[in-house]
């Protein structure tokens, strides 16, 4: 008698978005969210060979949001521009080029990449690995002092002729159509460190050091007020704006 093959299930539950909207999140059922951390590795392993320059800053060892807020240090102005829908934009045509029809069976849901699993971080920074090349490419190639990076769909970029904002722009408009993505025109933010201290995924940034920004420090001191010992020691610990543990890979 033929062995019959695993079947994996997942539950689809919809969180609510400040903006009034939901957003579905797919939850693997124990032994399916075994299998998909055993691809992990493998996923790490594509973008670590594939990718052309580190630019991005999020989902992997080494990582996180004070890297990509030092990134922007030395820079006056910082514009910070937001791809909407990222993960629900990212489809098996951004994925097929780098990973086996074997692994995009079990980190897609109807050729979409959905946002619950584990795998879809990694495979999410594998989707824009051709965006983010084109991104620093193009704007090497217009002036070299730009400097880009990405959290996730976060794209923060810096420079100190305030002019340069309208080029920036419309490039990465035309780089995003190009892969089918969109930029969230309502979350266009420019800043200017002259004026204060600028904030990058939120880490206060000045042209010297990196800060934990007063919206931190104020929910810090109503976790500790509140006895609320979890919350205070997770805030306590994004507050200390330390790089991480850069043991291992990425």
């Amino acid at each position: 008698m033929a062995k019959k093959e695993k079947v994996y299930t997942y539950r689809k539950i919809k969180l609510s978005k400040k903006n009034g909207k939901f957003r579905d999140i797919y939850i693997p059922d124990e032994s399916f969210k075994k299998h998909l951390n055993t691809l992990l590795k493998p996923l790490a392993y594509i973008y670590e060979k594939k990718h052309i320059y580190d630019c991005d800053h999020a989902f992997f060892k080494g990582r996180n949001c004070v890297t990509n807020a030092s990134c922007h240090l030395k820079n006056r102005y910082i514009l910070s521009l937001d791809i909407k829908d990222f993960f629900d934009n990212i489809t098996s045509k951004h994925l097929e080029k780098y990973i086996s029809e074997d692994i995009l069976y079990f980190i897609l849901i109807k050729s979409r990449l959905p946002q619950g699993y584990p795998t879809s971080p990694y495979a999410a920074n594998i989707a824009v690995i051709e965006l983010d090349r084109m991104i620093v490419e193009n704007l090497r190639s217009f002036d070299s002092n730009i400097i880009y990076s990405r959290y996730a769909d976060d794209l923060t970029f810096s420079f100190d002729e305030k002019e340069k904002v309208h080029f920036i722009i419309s490039e990465v408009i035309k780089i995003c159509n190009y892969f089918n993505f969109k930029l969230n025109t309502n979350k266009i933010r420019l800043q200017d460190k002259n004026n204060g201290r600028a904030v990058i995924t939120g880490v206060g940034v000045s042209y010297y050091n990196v800060h934990p920004t007063r919206k931190t420090l104020k929910r810090l001191r109503a976790a500790r007020h509140q006895g609320n010992e979890a919350q205070a020691s997770g805030l306590a610990e994004w507050a200390s704006c330390k790089l991480p543990n850069t043991s291992g890979t990425k």
